[in-house]
């Protein structure tokens, strides 16, 4: 074989190795959205701008918080997998474990464990296109009197947020979405 074809093999070879990296990651996200349960998350979202990766909305998530009878089986910086149930506040933590079920999100313990776990949440920014992010800043900043929630859907440790809503509204379609508060009206 000539010393080009294996150049050319070689190069063909590496290529299609580095495509395939993308393509995961892009499959397993694919695969969170379309067989994740979805949760909502109350926020109080602002709008700040990043210069290198654009206009974003900062999901100022509120804490969440698990009380536990056992804090020594949990250690500062430990990976942890908690998995939630829906309320009509928002959602509540039912369990943390070191074990990954297929609705748990993974997790990071931050604060020293002791009877009660302070869980911050790994989603804090949700990019938009420009002119979006202007409107959704608008609208979340003159309307307080509504409840914001954030749609996450989660699989196996993994997440994808979906929508920001308000009002029983997406912010980003104008389309009604599922809330905590509207499914106990109905």
């Amino acid at each position: 074989m000539k010393p080009v074809n294996k150049r050319l093999i070689g190069l063909i070879a590496i290529s299609l190795i580095q495509l395939t990296f993308p393509l995961f990651f892009i499959a397993a996200k694919e695969q969170v959205i379309e067989t994740g349960k979805e949760y909502l998350f109350r926020i109080q979202p602002v709008d700040p701008y990043d210069f290198f990766q654009g206009r974003y909305v900062r999901l100022n998530v509120q804490p969440l918080f698990y009380k536990t009878d056992k804090p020594g089986d949990f250690k500062r910086n430990d990976i942890v997998y908690a998995e939630f149930v829906q309320d009509t506040a928002g959602v509540k933590i039912t369990s943390v474990s070191h074990k990954k079920t297929k609705h748990s999100l993974k997790l990071k313990l931050y604060a020293e464990p002791r009877n009660t776990l302070y869980i911050q949440l790994p989603f804090r920014r949700f990019y938009l296109e420009e002119n979006k992010a202007l409107t959704i800043e608008n609208r979340l900043l003159t309307d307080r009197q509504h409840t914001n929630f954030v749609h996450v859907k989660i699989l196996k440790g993994d997440f994808v947020i979906t929508d920001i809503s308000s009002n029983g509204k997406s912010l980003i379609t104008g389309l009604p979405v599922k809330t905590p508060a509207l499914a106990n009206k109905n």
